[in-house]
Formats: C-alpha cells, structure tokens, sequence
C-alpha cells in the first residue's frame, strides 16, 4: 500500500514544536494554512510553493522588531528607514522640526503636508517621539 500522507515538524520560537499530518503533493503554503499562523512570524525565508516531503523541519520564528526611528532626533537618512517617508517628506520632518520644535506627540507628524492619517496609520508602529 502507498502512502498517500507525509509528516513535517514545524519548529521554531513563533510556535509550539509539533509533526503535522499532510497530503502528499502538500505546498508550505498548505502546512501555513492548517496552523493559522499569527502576522508576527517572518515568512520572508520561506518559498511557499515549495512540495513539502516527508520527514522536512520547517522553522517558524518571529519577526525581528526594530528599534522604533526617532521623529525628534532622526537624521535624514534616519527618517527615510521609516516606511511610506522618501526623501521628500523627510526633508519636511527636519523643515518642521526646525521651525517649530521637537514634536509634542506622534500625531503631530499629520500637520506635515503628505502625511493624512491612513499614512500616519501604517507608520505610528515604526515611529517614536
């Protein structure tokens, strides 16, 4: 009799060290599916078209969080680390904070023309006063 199954550990600090039951022909993308894992886990190594085989180890880790970018004290290339900010709205971080001070409050950065709040809502998690 054939067997028409594979099992694959999945390890690593981003989940609990468990072998999972797949079909064979089964893709990384289908082994994610079946353990739902959360947007911390950096998938970026991973080629999810891959064919799991039997008996592979698929480590599974968290994110490295990087250290949040200053808008006080950022250099120009500083601020351009800072996703969705170009040089341009860098530029006007620096004219702002020349001109008016040190930011009292991230949501300050608003007042700079080019960042509404759908921009400052995709980088408030990259940012600190």
């Amino acid at each position: 009799m054939v067997n028409k199954t594979i099992e694959v550990n999945v390890k690593g600090n981003a989940v609990k060290d468990e072998i999972y039951t797949l079909e064979k022909g089964s893709t990384v993308s289908d082994l994610l599916k079946m353990i739902n894992v959360s947007d911390d886990v950096d998938l970026s190594c991973l080629n999810l078209t891959m064919i799991l085989k039997n008996n592979d180890v698929i480590i599974l880790d968290r994110k490295v969080q990087k250290e949040k970018i200053s808008i006080n004290t950022a250099s120009l290339l500083e601020l351009m680390e800072i996703p969705y900010v170009g040089e341009k709205t860098a530029l006007m971080i620096i004219d702002y904070r020349n001109t008016h001070g040190s930011f009292k409050s991230l949501e300050e950065i608003m007042e700079i023309k080019g960042i509404g709040l759908k921009k400052f809502e995709k980088m408030k998690e990259y940012i600190r006063l």
